[in-house]
């Protein structure tokens, strides 16, 4: 604790000294540039809430992943979750079925990485990420109806240059090394190859497996050539492997709080029930202290591949490109599911997944009153996911003994093809007033099938069906699952097809009020397909249906103090139809359906201000408003009467007028770095970091206890350097925050009355160095 604080108070004396001595005042700010709107455009030029994050500082403070990411752009939230990812912007998201496509998609240079597991991967070498709140149909296609990421890796270089990064964070052994070299291989072609190794040994102990968790290990390479044999043509190959393995995982039991008393005054808890029932020691914590009971030697293997092709020709009146991608990924996991010290409940996977796309656009020049975008895009996709909920030796002492060593095996295909045609026109009304229409045409269909059968081996895959009747009807009837098993199965051997075309349209004024002041309104449409789900028990919750949306925005960019800084204002209101959710069950399932209508509304507001010549800040802050406005079919928390609409015989609850999960009023971020030459060779600089997000509810069916106090994180690099060299100390959540980002019960506890819920934790403080080379 001394180690931060001493840290933090050299970062704040060094930025105070800089403002109370700095004479001279900065220059400009420098543009930054953005292809948000499929062009070249500097950021204060686009209609769009934007956030842009440079890769000079992912690469500072060692930001590999979206869940470091979140903590530096408000109302974007990330959370593993125990058997996914999530993400949000705006309160709006996907739930946990691999089945989904993503609310917020993300690109990586211009080619779709649609899916959860995709989100999970590191990234490295990246030139800048734009993050890009609101609906975004028209030129990035379906699934971006709460917005979009887009990542622009590092591109070949002119001249030769090489780089070198380690960063070492002792506290919990997390290590990473990071390398690139680029430059010119002939007068036409360009190449560039990166590589990123990461390990770490985690920070949640396992005292039942004697270390620390997730244990990570990491390995990705990157080789891109770029040729331009004229200054009208160039055509750039991309071709990435991908590798991050994990050895347990960060999930922790939070709490177990009991509704019922025994004789003796003894508390009925989840742990002591296990206990009663002959397994001592079953939970051993239930309170946030980053101690957790697993017994499962618990893995998750995942590997990435992809290969862009991009092609860009000067027409004369505009340029066309091509973008050519295909992505895999293959994802081997166990996950102890029951959250003790035995083997009562496991989850085994294995998903693959493949992707085609081809766009085709043509972008018009600037340089008239009319200028458009034109375009088509083609994808197909394989999704496979055979996955087991295992029933280990210990379910017998619950009052399961014909689950003892039965396996629960779905087995899932879908496969998909869409096709959209687009196009975009801005038209200059008057010198200061222009008109933005944008259209989008997407057609898509989807197969899938889906078995759900109980088998013989709990932990391997395709094991001899169970043909005891008893074991059956306990399936069946007691857990609600409804299986194809011979001599007792009710048929779950599905096989579906769905199609559906829209149009989305869009529609923007912008207005320059003075040279340096543009004001915008905007209205857009944006959709996400609707599919069919793949961990449901019962054929009633197979298919789900599309997500659409309708939202108005208005806003302004502005230049202030002779371009010493810029601020830039959003307000916005959206109504969501259908939004596709995915609920635990409380048991072993999940149920995905459509939740009604939604309603959101706020403001995100950032900007940048050069002080001095030394001294930049950079901050922004999210204001939310989120309303359920009609949504009956959620799944009920923990003793929640149900009061809502009845599905396939069973009464789920009324959320209706209630907020959703990642939903915080306020989120706010702030960057303040100074630099300054200490000698003639010798540099300092220093960061800091600065993220707050207001209290929320993370809890997968919005229980009480799922609530969260506001927190604030703080990060700080200090370094110092020369022209080739860099060494830093840096400090990650220096106020040591005690963060949770997800929470759901644990499966079973309820039947003995016991609250009890397990929760995903971030890291907290870690200090470590940096050291790199530049060439």
């Amino acid at each position: 604790m001394k180690a931060s604080r001493y840290l933090v108070g050299a970062g704040l004396a060094a930025l105070i000294v800089a403002i109370d001595g700095a004479e001279a005042l900065a220059q400009q700010l420098d543009t930054v540039t953005v292809t948000a709107q499929r062009r070249e455009q500097a950021v204060t030029d686009v209609p769009i809430a934007i956030v842009v994050v440079e890769g000079q500082t992912l690469s500072e403070f060692s930001i590999d992943t979206l869940d470091d990411l979140q903590l530096s752009v408000p109302n974007l939230q990330v959370t593993q979750t125990g058997i996914g990812t999530q993400m949000y912007i705006r309160g709006i998201g996907t739930g946990n079925d691999p089945a989904f496509e993503q609310s917020v998609a993300q690109f990586i240079d211009g080619v779709s990485y649609g899916r959860a597991q995709l989100i999970r991967a590191p990234f490295f070498d990246i030139e800048r990420v734009e993050v890009l709140r609101g609906p975004q149909s028209v030129l990035f296609g379906k699934n971006t109806v709460a917005g979009a990421l887009s990542l622009i890796t590092a591109a070949p270089t002119h001249e030769m240059q090489a780089s070198a990064t380690l960063t070492w964070m002792p506290e919990f052994g997390e290590r990473q090394a990071e390398a690139a070299l680029s430059g010119p291989l002939s007068d036409q072609l360009r190449g560039r190859v990166a590589i990123r190794y990461a390990a770490g040994d985690g920070f949640v102990s396992n005292p039942n497996r004697s270390r620390d968790e997730p244990r990570r290990d990491d390995f990705a390479i990157r080789g891109t050539l770029t040729f331009e044999p004229t200054d009208r043509f160039d055509v750039t190959l991309k071709l990435e492997h991908n590798r991050f393995d994990a050895r347990g995982r960060e999930i922790e039991v939070v709490q177990d709080v009991n509704t019922v008393t025994l004789p003796g005054g003894v508390p009925l808890t989840y742990a002591n029930a296990l206990a009663g029932a002959g397994l001592p020691g079953a939970i051993t914590t239930s309170e946030f202290n980053f101690v957790r009971d697993a017994d499962s030697d618990e893995f998750a293997d995942n590997q990435i591949f992809n290969a862009t092709l991009t092609a860009n020709y000067d027409l004369g009146f505009g340029t066309l490109t091509s973008i050519t991608g295909y992505v895999d990924y293959s994802r081997d996991e166990l996950a102890d599911l029951d959250f003790t010290n035995y083997f009562i409940l496991t989850g085994l996977i294995d998903e693959s997944y493949e992707q085609f796309t081809q766009e085709v656009r043509i972008v018009s020049n600037q340089d008239q009153r009319l200028r458009w975008i034109g375009g088509a895009f083609y994808q197909s996709s394989s999704l496979s996911n055979t996955d087991i909920t295992g029933f280990g030796p210990a379910i017998a002492n619950l009052g399961f003994a014909p689950l003892a060593n039965v396996g629960l095996q779905r087995d899932y295909r879908t496969d998909s093809t869409a096709f959209a045609v687009f196009g975009e026109l801005t038209y200059d009304l008057t010198e200061r007033l222009r008109l933005i229409g944008g259209l989008r045409w997407t057609t898509e269909d989807k197969d899938a099938t889906r078995v759900v059968a109980a088998t013989s081996n709990p932990l391997a895959f395709n094991a001899p069906l169970i043909t005891n009747p008893v074991t059956l009807a306990v399936i069946q009837g007691g857990l609600g699952v409804e299986l194809n098993n011979p001599g007792g199965g009710s048929g779950h051997n599905l096989n579906r097809s769905r199609s559906e075309s829209r149009l989305t349209p869009s529609l923007t004024v912008e207005f320059d009020a003075t040279d340096d002041v543009m004001l915008f309104a905007a209205y857009k449409e944006g959709f996400k397909g609707g599919g069919f789900d793949v961990r449901g028990n019962r054929t009633a919750f197979f298919e789900f249906d599309e997500e659409t949306v309708r939202s108005y925005e208005a806003g302004l960019r502005a230049e202030l103090f002779g371009g010493r800084a810029q601020f830039n204002a959003t307000a916005y209101f959206a109504r969501y139809t259908d939004l596709q959710i995915s609920q635990f069950d409380g048991t072993i399932g999940f149920n995905v359906g459509n939740a009604g209508e939604t309603e959101i509304s706020g403001i995100d507001m950032d900007g940048r201000f050069a002080i001095t010549e030394n001294l930049m800040l950079a901050a922004g802050a999210s204001y939310l408003d989120f309303e359920y406005t009609d949504f009956r079919r959620g799944n009920c928390a923990f003793q929640q009467t149900p009061n809502g609409d009845v599905v396939d015989g069973v009464t789920l609850c009324d959320y209706t007028g209630r907020r959703g999960r990642f939903t915080p009023e306020w989120s706010a971020f702030a960057r303040v770095s100074y630099d300054r030459p200490l000698t003639d060779t010798l540099d300092f600089s220093s960061v800091l970091n600065i993220g707050y997000t207001g209290s929320h509810n993370i809890h997968d069916n919005l229980d009480a206890l799922g609530e969260v106090d506001g927190y604030t994180m703080v990060d700080l690099r200090v370094a110092i350097g020369a022209q080739n060299w860099q060494l830093a100390v840096l400090g990650r959540n220096l106020l040591d925050e005690e963060v949770l980002t997800f929470a759901a019960n644990v499966p079973f506890a309820s039947s003995v009355g016991a609250n009890t819920q397990y929760a995903v934790p971030l890291r907290p403080r870690s200090i470590g160095g940096q050291a790199s080379l530049r060439f």
